[in-house]
């Protein structure tokens, strides 16, 4: 199976690294992500271009589901209060401070003890690739060994750092919250960190701010 994203931007290839993602998930073997995704593909004018509808053929699939690569928010609730793995929020600066969030979040803020990694770090924004692998290679050093569990808002950024950390740099304790923030917020019995402050929500009140 490979997935082609539209190769236009890291938003996009998060969209793809999740629906990679959720194939593994599922117990597919053989799967990958077209470098480039479409842009790439035919800015090759030799490269074939099919239009029109394409009739599958399919085939019978049993799921194996693969629990090594993903975690529920239970065991979220463990490790944010005893430890035991490094939280990494996948997501723009700005949100990990507190000063947006996703409309389905109900609360600003992050996981505490997270640390902050923007999937756009590992994007070349210029080719609409990843960077190359001794880059990401040196743009990762920062993320400590062992077990790391990426998350984000609904799991598409996510989705990024754990697709370059796991199948890219072969990190094998590597864990995707795919609930994210959106279901993490939605018990507000559960803590958050965050830097907003009120002059932040005052600003929102006026229209001025998010």
């Amino acid at each position: 199976m490979v997935v082609v994203p539209a190769g236009v931007s890291f938003t996009d290839f998060g969209a793809a690294a999740r629906v990679y993602w959720t194939l593994k998930v599922a117990g597919l073997k053989n799967a990958s992500i077209l470098d480039g995704g479409y842009q790439a593909w035919t800015a090759d004018p030799s490269n074939p271009v099919e239009t029109g509808n394409k009739t599958p053929s399919p085939k019978i699939f049993t799921a194996k589901i693969n629990d090594q690569i993903r975690i529920e928010v239970g065991e979220v609730e463990k490790l944010v209060e005893k430890g035991g793995a490094t939280l990494v929020d996948a997501r723009p600066a700005s949100y990990f401070a507190g000063k947006e969030k996703a409309p389905a979040s109900k609360a600003y803020g992050r996981l505490p003890g997270a640390v902050s990694f923007d999937s756009a770090d590992f994007y070349d924004k210029t080719t609409n690739r990843l960077k190359q692998k001794a880059e990401l290679e040196k743009v990762a050093a920062t993320i400590p060994a062992g077990p790391t569990v990426s998350y984000c808002n609904t799991g598409h950024w996510a989705s990024t750092d754990w697709f370059v950390l796991s199948e890219v740099l072969g990190r094998r304790d590597v864990r995707l919250f795919a609930g994210s923030m959106v279901e993490w917020t939605s018990d507000a019995n559960r803590p958050l960190a965050s830097s907003r402050t009120k002059w932040d929500d005052l600003k929102k009140a006026l229209g001025l701010g998010t």
